[in-house]
């Protein structure tokens, strides 16, 4: 994997700011060409599906609750004709009702007729979401449609918030980060707010961030070797984790880039197939995902929808835990083995402020 920033000795921190920090003045410099030469995002209903080059990839776990919703209203797994690998897939990769608090989450499912899309509605408002997939269900379903819809809110909030590091230049975007610097002056309370899982270099570290929600876990990571699907990335992050993780220390770097992903996507691959044996087509399968981090938390609002009409150790050195593209995001429960969001940021598409 290429990288645009050499390894620094301390002494090349010496004398900088929090607030007048910028990498150029550090000698680093955000120019590698795999970020800025690449751009889009795709969202992902699966994470076993193979990673484009230079692309952004969200997943969220809702397109797999609403599919196991309609699963479990067709009685088994949905088999699609004609076949189709995504389906197999989704069928293959249920996501247990354990591996997310119920709290975040909100599910809907009936026909049309019956009050279903005001339900959702509803549910959303509840959690204080505005549907973004119901315009396009009220147009295209009938009275007697199926609709299955999941909802996932998350906001895990920093107990201290980060410091501005201020706004480089990245792929092209003026993009602000959030961290703080070996000279920042009272960072206990934000040290305390990292757990430094794995450190082996500088492209080669896993940490998380903690929030003030202690079920929850945001880690962020700088891979090795570039995955080759979000399923690996996944893997990776996860196997490095440690059940006890020391903080970061006060010769550490932290820079972090704000990030805005408001996303939307159909796939086309399951929408106007039919379900064997039961008389409907899949009409609609759409997912949003909305995900926003800055130096205050993380803001994840997730829905899906499918609709079936009738025939997603302390070290002594400094070590620089600089998340520049690629890296990998994931979120997780901590007492769950599956994450319910992960993304690989390959480029600064979704780098930026509100």
């Amino acid at each position: 994997m290429k990288t645009g920033f050499p390894l620094l000795a301390l002494g090349m921190f010496i004398g900088l700011t929090c607030v007048g920090w910028s990498p150029e003045q550090a000698g680093i410099h955000l120019t590698d060409p795999e970020v800025v030469n690449h751009h889009g995002t795709v969202v992902r209903p699966v994470l076993d599906e193979r990673l484009p080059r230079g692309k952004n990839v969200l997943w969220c776990a809702t397109f797999q609750m609403a599919w196991d919703s309609a699963s479990r209203h067709f009685g088994g797994p949905l088999r699609l004709q004609p076949a189709s690998q995504l389906a197999d897939s989704l069928n293959g990769s249920p996501f247990n009702a354990r591996w997310i608090d119920a709290e975040s989450v909100f599910h809907a499912g009936g026909t049309v007729g019956d009050g279903v899309l005001d339900r959702i509605d509803q549910g959303a408002r509840a959690k204080g979401h505005h549907s973004k997939l119901l315009d396009r269900l009220r147009k295209t379903s009938k009275a007697e449609d199926l609709v299955f819809h999941a909802l996932l809110v998350k906001d895990l909030e920093f107990e201290k918030p980060f410091a501005r590091l201020g706004k480089w230049k990245l792929g092209g975007r003026t993009v602000p980060w959030f961290g703080f610097t070996p000279e920042q002056r009272d960072t206990g309370g934000l040290l305390q707010q990292i757990g430094v899982h794995h450190y082996a270099a500088r492209n080669d570290f896993v940490i998380e961030l903690r929030s003030k929600q202690t079920g929850d876990q945001l880690l962020l990571a700088k891979l090795p070797a570039a995955p080759a699907t979000p399923a690996a990335a996944c893997l990776a992050v996860l196997k490095r984790l440690r059940a006890d993780p020391p903080r970061a220390g006060g010769a550490d770097l932290l820079a972090v880039p704000n990030i805005v992903a408001d996303e939307k996507a159909s796939f086309a691959e399951l929408e106007g197939r039919t379900v064997s044996g039961s008389g409907r087509l899949v009409r609609a399968a759409m997912q949003t995902i909305d995900f926003r981090m800055d130096e205050k938390g993380v803001k994840l609002r997730s829905e899906a929808a499918i609709s079936f009409g009738c025939s997603a150790h302390h070290r002594v050195e400094p070590r620089l835990l600089i998340l520049d593209p690629p890296f990998a995001i994931v979120m997780k429960r901590q007492d769950a083995p599956r994450p319910y969001f992960v993304a690989w940021i390959a480029n600064a598409d979704l780098l930026g402020g509100k």
